[in-house]
């Protein structure tokens, strides 16, 4: 990998990082507890895993310049790799079993305030 690449999947880590610990504080603040961040298994991430009120929410975390954009970017390969990461965490956390189980999304884009779309798309269980 040269330089410049290398230098750009830097920035873009950078960015993402940026995104979820903005998502998280932002999640914080409407009353979620944080129990994952960064959970990987089974070939897929999820960004952030919170709960309140009898609901477990598995979260992705998009910035892009625009939220409707953001949205888009969590496509078809991106909701299996995700399912996968979700069954993998319930495997380890089966107390999870007995609450609600969703799929949110934070849309981040520059210069506006986070979006949480709750049940953003279905969890391939």
């Amino acid at each position: 990998m040269n330089a410049r690449r290398a230098a750009e999947r830097r920035e873009r880590l950078g960015r993402g990082l940026f995104a979820e610990n903005l998502a998280a504080v932002f999640l914080m603040l409407k009353g979620w507890r944080i129990l994952a961040r960064r959970h990987a298994g089974f070939g897929g991430e999820i960004d952030i895993v919170a709960v309140r009120r009898g609901v477990v929410a598995f979260v992705e975390v998009k910035a892009r310049r625009d939220r409707e954009t953001a949205l888009l970017a969590i496509d078809g390969v991106k909701r299996a790799r995700f399912s996968r990461a979700v069954k993998h965490w319930l495997a380890r956390n089966p107390w999870a079993a007995s609450f609600t189980l969703r799929a949110d999304a934070v849309l981040v884009a520059p210069w506006r305030p986070p979006s949480h779309v709750p049940d953003a798309f279905t969890l391939g269980l």
